[in-house]
């Protein structure tokens, strides 16, 4: 596994939420969701810093509870629905290696929305990428439980097409957003948390749970309650 003293672990939480708003700082299952993401690193037993990357206050404060950095307000332009969680990392990453004196080997994205996801994950992704030297990314997928070819999207004339022609067995593979893994160097030259090559580690539809809608609330909320029973 990675030695944590080469890790950086970065939590990006927007306070804005249109969809589901103040979302990161909503009780779920007794504690505020973005909570349940330091239950995950103490489970995986990392003590690499974590960085919490935020503009919001409230968010912010939260972080610090939990015994994470937070260093600054993340700026208007990182703030806003057309900011990218990769401008947002390398912000993040920016500051840390200026006060470090250098860049971490790897980095690690959590986001608050993967409320289930688990520290055995965390624990799988970190042991990937070190045995694996080729590997430059970890990403935590999903089973699409389909063939490529069975994917269809409408084209211009509202007729459809498949997504691929590929008939292999097996399911396709959808990232979940639970988990990215990253070596730096392949980051910053790659501009992206998908710096090739890739290699996955797969969640069950129960830990992949990402929060972005009511339905999606109630449905972690159901299955932490039932874990509980």
């Amino acid at each position: 596994m990675i030695p944590t003293s080469d890790l950086l672990i970065v939590v990006p939480a927007r306070g804005g939420s249109k969809r589901l708003p103040k979302k990161n700082v909503r009780m779920l299952a007794g504690k505020p969701l973005i909570a349940h993401t330091a239950d995950a690193i103490g489970e995986a037993g990392l003590t690499a810093p974590c960085l919490l990357t935020t503009d919001d206050d409230e968010i912010a404060a939260i972080g610090r509870d939990l015994g994470w950095m937070v260093p600054f307000r993340r700026p208007p332009d990182l703030s806003n629905d057309d900011a990218t969680t990769v401008d947002t990392v390398l912000h993040a990453l920016d500051w840390f290696a200026a006060e470090h004196q250098g860049d971490p080997a790897a980095v690690m994205v959590l986001q608050p929305t993967s409320p289930l996801r688990g520290g055995d994950v965390l624990r799988r992704a970190l042991a990937i990428l070190a045995a694996r030297a080729a590997v430059n990314a970890v990403i935590s997928m999903s089973a699409l439980h389909v063939p490529p070819s069975y994917v269809f999207i409408a084209d211009e004339n509202e007729t459809l097409r498949p997504v691929a022609a590929d008939d292999r067995p097996g399911p396709a593979l959808v990232p979940n957003g639970a988990l990215y893994l990253t070596r730096t160097v392949a980051l910053r030259r790659a501009h992206t948390l998908y710096a090739d090559p890739i290699a996955p580690v797969i969640l069950d539809d129960r830990r992949a749970v990402d929060i972005d809608t009511e339905i999606d609330f109630r449905t972690a909320e159901s299955l932490l309650e039932q874990s509980r029973q």
